[in-house]
């Protein structure tokens, strides 16, 4: 599994943001969702000046570039070799040093330990999310913040059946479902990018698994981490968790982002 990941985020970089000034990092979309994301933590961006981050599994860079905007000491580690490359060429573009290297988020060690470790729609591509988020939380220092990111179980059902369908019609070959969906779904050439990109990691990514608020709160409570914040809000209580969650659905709300500090 972990070579088709590899495969797939060489031929597909992820996530490629359009990014052409600072702006487009700290504010606009991106910013607003970073924002969204740090909320969870209780902290904003300012707050991570000085403090040494690690991002597991960083994709193309973007939000790498934002902390070290931010003045923090980044680290960022990616299984693909493509993404990294795209990652060091956006650090240099905005004179920020980043620390990016080749790693699995699975089995890697730092050989360090980080003030906020975050890793966002990654541990779902892995073939054990548990075992990843255990491995990392390793290198949280005490009093430090993890924040993850998943797929929510129920909130992206409806989007399963659409992969399902693709699967079902052109196979589970990306290459072979990003032509079907160029043909049947979008009638047209996607273009180069982050179309083409978001498109891939969403319809043709040949592995994800789902996950629930109460799994990783389980995961959590193993591993020393007190919970701070959820995004979208899930109120606390196993009853009112299975509700929020149920609501996902409705509002296919497809992922979810869940924060701690460490004891």
């Amino acid at each position: 599994m972990r070579q088709d990941v590899k495969n797939f985020y060489e031929a597909y970089p992820y996530p490629q943001l359009p990014i052409k000034t600072k702006e487009d990092l700290l504010s606009k979309m991106h910013g607003n969702v970073m924002k969204e994301i740090l909320a969870t933590t209780g902290k904003d961006a300012a707050y991570f000046a000085g403090k040494n981050v690690l991002e597991a599994g960083c994709g193309t860079g973007e939000k790498c570039v934002y902390f070290a905007l931010h003045s923090a000491n980044v680290s960022g580690v990616d299984i693909s070799d493509a993404s990294l490359s795209h990652g060091r060429a956006l650090a240099k573009k905005f004179k920020v040093a980043v620390s990016f290297s080749n790693a699995d988020v699975l089995s890697f060690d730092a050989k360090k330990k980080f003030d906020y470790i975050y890793s966002l729609g990654v541990l779902h591509h892995t073939e054990n999310p548990k075992k990843g988020f255990c491995n990392i939380v390793k290198m949280l220092k005490k009093g430090g913040i993890i924040t993850i990111g998943l797929y929510s179980k129920s909130g992206r059902l409806f989007h399963r059946l659409h992969r399902a369908q693709i699967a079902l019609f052109a196979g589970k070959n990306p290459k072979e479902r990003m032509e079907y969906i160029e043909k049947h779904i979008y009638g047209r050439k996607l273009r180069a990018g982050v179309e083409e990109a978001y498109v891939a990691d969403k319809y043709a990514h040949p592995y994800e698994s789902y996950h629930t608020v109460g799994e990783v709160l389980e995961w959590f409570r193993e591993n020393g981490i007190e919970p701070i914040g959820c995004h979208p809000a899930c109120k606390p209580g196993f009853g009112s968790r299975k509700l929020e969650q149920l609501n996902w659905l409705l509002k296919r709300k497809t992922f979810f982002v869940l924060s701690g500090r460490k004891l």
